[in-house]
């Protein structure tokens, strides 16, 4: 990503043609948001029921699993491999329920985008019309995941785009 941004940066620069470019700061418009501040509660109260309920599940087989080490002398070969496989079942269902709720397709990130990608669109519908009015041809996301060297304070448009939400 960073190298599209810098190579149409530099095209057009070696065109020669002036070009009216603009960022924006997306995390700080996102934290005046109420409706980002309340999907954000939502998400991490629902988080913090889901890792309650994924401590329980390990908890418990790390219990069965004591309890097998403590009395494995006395079980017989049969409830010996019917201990291991409670044991191995009660694993393999609190690593399937952490996959489906923390994993690449599961539920917190469904959620993340249920809640906060429609902000995100209003923003990007924002940031256009801030841009077409003041004829910038290009806006750019300054995130933290991007690495910007330098930006000039005068081609931020954070705050026309805040306005035009109407967050000030």
């Amino acid at each position: 990503m960073k190298k599209v941004i810098l190579g149409l940066l530099v095209i057009s620069f070696h065109v020669g043609i002036a070009q009216h470019i603009a960022y924006i700061e997306t995390d700080k418009i996102l934290e005046e948001m109420q409706q980002f501040k309340k999907a954000n509660e939502e998400i991490d109260a629902l988080v913090k029921s889901w890792e309650t309920e994924l401590d329980a599940k390990f908890n418990e087989v790390e219990q069965l699993y004591k309890d097998y080490v403590n009395n494995e002398v006395m079980y017989s070969e049969d409830v010996k491999k019917q201990k291991q496989d409670e044991i191995f079942e009660a694993e393999r269902k609190a690593k399937e329920f952490k996959e489906q709720k923390f994993g690449r397709d599961g539920e917190l990130l469904k959620l993340q985008q249920e809640k906060i990608k429609p902000l995100q669109d209003t923003i990007f519908e924002a940031a256009t019309k801030v841009a077409k009015a003041n004829n910038y041809d290009y806006v750019f996301e300054k995130s933290l995941e991007t690495s910007w060297i330098y930006t000039n304070p005068e081609y931020n448009i954070t705050e026309q785009v805040k306005i035009e939400l109407g967050l000030k």
